[in-house]
């Protein structure tokens, strides 16, 4: 193995996972944690295929790519989902002018545990926001941003990278949508959200070191594995 250059890797939906678990502290969540950690793969439930369907046929719209339709011409239909056509054209035009999706970044930040990775990829880049989006079938007003408890990192994360990457954003969107509706939630970057997410990132690098025997991916820790020129 060899180093990174850093001594941490994180990426949001780890820390997403690591919040589920301190919300729920059972056998489930515990293992789905480092089974994330070390890289192992699950079968996607119902509600990720469908959300997968959703954003990609988002994503198609944006393109001008031809989706196909129900008999009736009211729903999109992608792998087995179907989807409003009046809800989808109205969240591809949000998100049409972006200027790029899928934006991998990364920056490596100096911290009391040594130096951290944080990286990522961005579902929309705009020129001085950030937009992800989500899909869900149970939605609360400020369910992302303002909640007491921190349930998604995103807007801390990218946020954060961008800003040490010398392009700092004014503004990171959750656009998010029950497959009925669409909502929309904003996130200003400030202080005060850098320290919760420091604070969440130091109790994730003390859980991970204190459970170490059950990591086997150690990626995490910032060492990656050789590649062979001769394999």
């Amino acid at each position: 193995m060899v180093g990174g250059g850093y001594d941490y890797a994180i990426y949001p939906s780890l820390l997403d996972a690591y919040l589920r678990y301190k919300r729920t502290d059972d056998d489930e969540t515990f293992q789905a944690l480092f089974d994330k950690i070390n890289g192992v793969r699950s079968e996607q439930t119902e509600a990720q295929l469908r959300g997968i369907a959703f954003e990609s046929v988002v994503n198609d719209l944006i393109d001008g790519t031809d989706v196909d339709l129900n008999e009736v011409g009211t729903h999109f239909v992608r792998d087995g989902f179907s989807f409003s056509l009046e809800l989808m054209y109205k969240i591809a035009s949000k998100l049409r002018h972006c200027e790029m999706k899928q934006n991998y970044v990364e920056s490596v930040i100096e911290t009391r545990v040594g130096r951290i990775k944080l990286y990522g990829i961005i579902d929309y880049r705009f020129e001085d926001m950030l937009v992800d989006l989500k899909s869900t079938s149970n939605y609360k007003v400020n369910k992302y941003t303002n909640s007491k408890e921190i349930t998604h990192t995103q807007h801390l994360v990218y946020p954060l990278i961008r800003k040490n990457m010398g392009t700092p954003i004014r503004a990171f969107k959750y656009v998010v949508s029950d497959f009925e509706n669409d909502f929309q939630e904003t996130y200003i970057p400030n202080e005060n959200m850098e320290s919760k997410l420091m604070a969440i990132i130091y109790e994730f690098v003390g859980f991970i070191n204190y459970y170490k025997k059950n990591i086997t991916n150690m990626k995490v820790f910032g060492q990656v594995k050789e590649v062979s020129l001769c394999s």
